[in-house]
């Protein structure tokens, strides 16, 4: 919980947050998105500095629930395309973006299983992370490599 009286300011941050999304989803203004966005994942960067030192359990899902407001935001200023009026599209695109939203609630809540755990280091620790590193690089020089269409 928040000590000090902090949640005046968490409010504020949110509050500002509120004004800056509808004024994007209503002018169609996906920079305006993007910083009420930015404002909603500072509020929870704040929550987070401010709060107890213990770890947060609810992580996981703000990290969802950042990620599907920012999917269903962009989504609702999309030009609307023909193709739209295939049948289960928009179905189809909603599992994907909920999919991915659990997905990134999964990866948040394994990635705070690991800062809790009592690792104290050594070289497997370190050798695992260099190994991820290497990973994600591969990932990222593969995705370049690879043909969109």
């Amino acid at each position: 919980m928040l000590r000090d009286g902090h949640e005046a300011l968490l409010l504020v941050v949110g509050g500002l947050a509120l004004p800056v999304l509808l004024g994007g989803l209503v002018l169609r203004l996906s920079a305006a998105l993007a910083v009420g966005v930015a404002l909603l994942g500072a509020q929870q960067a704040v929550r987070l500095a401010l709060g107890s030192d213990s770890l947060d359990s609810w992580t996981p899902l703000s990290a969802g629930a950042l990620l599907l407001t920012a999917e269903l935001a962009w989504w609702s200023i999309e030009p609307r395309v023909p193709a739209w009026s295939q049948p289960g599209l928009a179905a189809r695109r909603l599992g994907t973006v909920l999919l991915a939203c659990g997905g990134a609630s999964v990866v948040s809540a394994l990635v705070l299983v690991g800062a809790g755990a009592p690792f104290s280091g050594g070289f497997g620790l370190e050798l695992a992370g260099v190994l991820a590193a290497t990973g994600a690089l591969a990932v990222v020089a593969w995705l370049a490599r690879s043909r969109v269409g």
